[in-house]
């Protein structure tokens, strides 16, 4: 077309000669459009607590922040010896509680229920067959089916941790 029609070569070229001559410089927002992007960021903050009428599943990508948040008002009722454990949600085939130790779990291994733990607080070694890792606050587990675990806390402070088992269904 721009050869046939000169004035779209026109066209072309002032175009081309617009773009070149912005290439060096920064688009500034104004003044009132930044406050705004500003202001829209600040309301973000932080993801709110779960509810804990009806909490989600953790996975990997759980955010152990928030789940910290969400049951930051749950402590143990009475002392305790090695575990303390804190049901938050028994439905749906899906059972969730909050567990302290201050030393360790005995083996066990599941054979009818997946089982995950996302650590809040403190650090431990985990067994799990023959592989040994170490988890702390933020980091995710989930145990393969009827392969023996244990868990070895190595801080000072018990792991606290939100432990999830997931029925198999037949």
């Amino acid at each position: 077309m721009a050869v046939l029609y000169p004035a779209v070569q026109q066209a072309i070229d002032r175009k081309f000669k617009t773009l070149k001559g912005s290439r060096n410089k920064k688009p500034v927002p104004t003044q009132n459009l930044k406050n705004r992007i500003l202001d829209t960021l600040n309301q973000l903050g932080e993801p709110p607590a779960f509810d804990l009428a009806d909490l989600p599943r953790i996975t990997a990508y759980s955010d152990s922040e928030q789940w910290q948040r969400t049951v930051a008002s749950i402590q143990p009722t009475r002392e305790f010896r090695n575990l303390y454990v804190h049901p938050l949600r028994e439905n749906d085939g899906i059972s969730q509680f909050m567990i302290w130790v201050k030393e360790d779990v005995k083996p066990e291994d599941h054979h009818d229920e997946r089982e995950s733990f996302l650590i809040l607080e403190g650090e431990c070694e985990c067994r799990i067959g023959g592989e040994t890792i170490r988890l702390s606050a933020g980091d995710y587990v989930d145990i393969p089916l009827d392969v023996e675990h244990t868990v070895r806390v190595l801080s000072p402070e018990p792991v606290k941790a939100i432990v999830q088992r997931v029925k198999l269904t037949a």
